[in-house]
């Protein structure tokens, strides 16, 4: 009997030493996000100068009301001579993301705000922009199988659930206005998908030659705001080859009509360094675009690094971040509290 234990014993022990050597080999891959913001003369249609993708904007240590993983996917709009950017937060003590702001008056310096718009599922991509002067948000909510339209009821901060322009899992709906039309494009599947409506809230029909592209990683996935400018209309969109967040390209959309639609590619624009100290080593992915006047834009873009990381710290990482979130709103509880007495 007592040969018996010392037996079962001794393979629990191999068994739990065979776990623990499994738990501390095991890695992951993690893409650490960032964000930069810079100046141009014009619109991005060739790769920007080296300089001035130099040092990142903002990073996820500049958030500082949720523990954040990385920070991506910036848009930028202007209200009242203020410039304010709406991005993704990954929230590691949930593991999606939710929607962040940061504000500059120069667009040179920018002040992290706080987390704006959360939901129960993922939120990325928060393309925002004004309309009859009412302020909207598109995020991407893939997760949720539905593209959903946020109004802004007091705008920055706070955004309600107005409308779902789209039943699927869409991803990243990119929508911009052209003779009196209102169009949108949006991955899913690895195809382009392309729709029109009369009005932003809809309803929305899909164009004839959509999908316009089909099993194609390269160039289905938006990335970034479609932009027009002197009758000319360009779409961002992300490279995946060979991963994920590769690269960016832009092509010029030549003739849009409700029963055409023709393009052509004008470039690369950004891509990883390569270097490895680099914030954006491994790739490149969205892009916005902000016109000030004739002679000057501000344009912002993200980038990042694959850290391998291990998984088991890695897991530990998000428990302490859950751990973490509850003392900061408790510290932010508690200083609301003292404000108000």
């Amino acid at each position: 009997m007592k040969g018996d234990f010392m037996h079962i014993v001794l393979i629990l022990s191999l068994g739990i030493i065979i776990l623990l050597i499994w738990i501390l080999r095991k890695k992951i891959i993690v893409g650490i996000w960032s964000i930069k913001v810079f100046k141009s003369n014009s619109i991005i249609t060739k790769q920007p100068k080296e300089s001035e993708l130099e040092n990142p904007t903002l990073k996820a240590s500049d958030v500082t009301d949720v523990p954040a993983e990385f920070v991506a996917d910036p848009f930028i709009i202007l209200y009242q001579s203020k410039l304010y950017m709406f991005f993704e937060i990954l929230d590691k003590s949930i593991g999606r993301g939710v929607i962040g702001l940061a504000t500059s008056q120069d667009g040179e310096k920018w002040n992290y705000e706080k987390v704006v718009l959360k939901e129960n599922f993922h939120l990325s991509y928060p393309y925002v922009f004004e309309h009859n002067n009412n302020f909207y948000m598109i995020p991407e909510t893939c997760e949720a199988g539905k593209v959903i339209l946020y109004k802004a009821k007091q705008f920055p901060y706070e955004w309600e659930e107005t409308s779902t322009l789209l039943q699927g899992k869409y991803v990243d709906a990119s929508v911009f206005q052209h003779e009196n039309k209102w169009w949108m494009l949006a991955g899913k599947s690895r195809k382009l998908h392309l729709f029109y409506s009369k009005q932003v809230e809809g309803p929305w029909m899909e164009h004839p030659k959509s999908p316009l592209i089909s099993n194609n990683s390269k160039i289905t996935r938006p990335g970034g705001r479609v932009i027009v400018e002197n009758d000319l209309i360009y779409r961002y969109t992300q490279d995946s080859k060979p991963h994920y967040g590769s690269a960016l390209r832009v092509f010029r959309i030549i003739n849009l009509t409700e029963a055409e639609y023709e393009e052509e590619e004008v470039n690369l624009i950004l891509s990883g360094t390569k270097n490895a100290m680099d914030w954006n080593k491994d790739g490149m992915h969205s892009i916005d675009q902000l016109k000030v006047n004739d002679s000057e834009w501000i344009t912002v873009v993200d980038g990042h690094r694959l850290e391998f990381k291990n998984y088991f710290f890695w897991k530990m990482e998000r428990i302490i971040a859950m751990i973490r979130k509850r003392e900061i709103k408790q510290t932010i509880k508690t200083a609301t509290k003292s404000s108000n007495i």
